[in-house]
């Protein structure tokens, strides 16, 4: 624009006939258009995401925390963690997926309660992490776990793990390769199928599935199993 007005003051002046060296005439050089910015790309901690679910074999979803399962048995978590469930032996909330403590490899199944998660291990041991406030755990005891614990007399024969709980509590069940069913933590209405409404820091068996159990589902204070011949309801109703 500045050029185009400094040729038509040029312009002008010949036609009057001022001579041009009188003419305090400056022709400025052309400016260059704004260079428009450049699109946004993606975000860097989506990216990562998509990255380890392309990897992933199975994903499970807590409260306000994820996990993936990898296709070399690595687990890897992100999101909240303030009790410890993604698992990396820290309370930090992570954006992007961060590798579970001592669980680069040797895993074939994950769950994720509402802020615990568990692995049944290539060897069919459970492991389990986060909180505990109710024996979710199955350690023995009521103390959050930042990194993995061996669940007290699982540590071989378990096909498959569920986390189940939310705001009120918590609790885990596993399946036995003898397609038993066994289930830890929160009891207060029964969900751990065990005949009683007493909490439970360690496995103990649900009554009368001793075996025939195919597959099992948590609530957040009850639990589903389906059997050879049918299915199991255990807990509020």
């Amino acid at each position: 624009m500045r050029r185009l007005v400094g040729l038509v003051m040029l312009v002008v002046i010949l036609l009057a006939g001022i001579p041009v060296s009188a003419a305090a005439v400056v022709v400025a050089p052309l400016a260059q258009d704004p260079v428009a910015p450049a699109p946004p790309t993606a975000d860097a901690a989506s990216l990562e995401v998509q990255e380890v679910l392309a990897i992933a074999t199975a994903v499970a979803a807590g409260g306000a925390h994820t996990c993936a399962l990898t296709t070399v048995g690595g687990v890897l978590c992100w999101g909240e963690n303030g009790a410890g469930q993604l698992g990396d032996s820290t309370t930090v909330d992570r954006w992007t997926p961060v590798a579970v403590t001592g669980l680069a490899s040797g895993v074939q199944s994950i769950a994720a309660g509402a802020n615990h998660s568990c692995a049944v291990t290539a060897t069919g041991g459970v492991k389990c992490w986060g909180d505990n406030a109710f024996g979710q755990l199955g350690d023995g005891s009521k103390t959050d776990r930042r990194a993995p614990v061996d669940v007290v007399g699982l540590t071989g024969g378990v096909r498959s793990v569920a986390a189940g709980g939310g705001a009120v509590g918590e609790h885990t069940c596993a399946v036995t390769s003898a397609n038993g069913m066994k289930c830890w933590g929160d009891n207060a209405y029964g969900q751990l199928g065990d005949s009683t409404r007493t909490d439970r820091l360690t496995p103990v068996d649900v009554s009368g599935l001793a075996s025939g159990v195919r597959n099992v589902a948590m609530g957040e204070l009850h639990t589903c199993a389906v059997t050879t011949t049918g299915r199991a309801v255990l807990g509020r109703q």
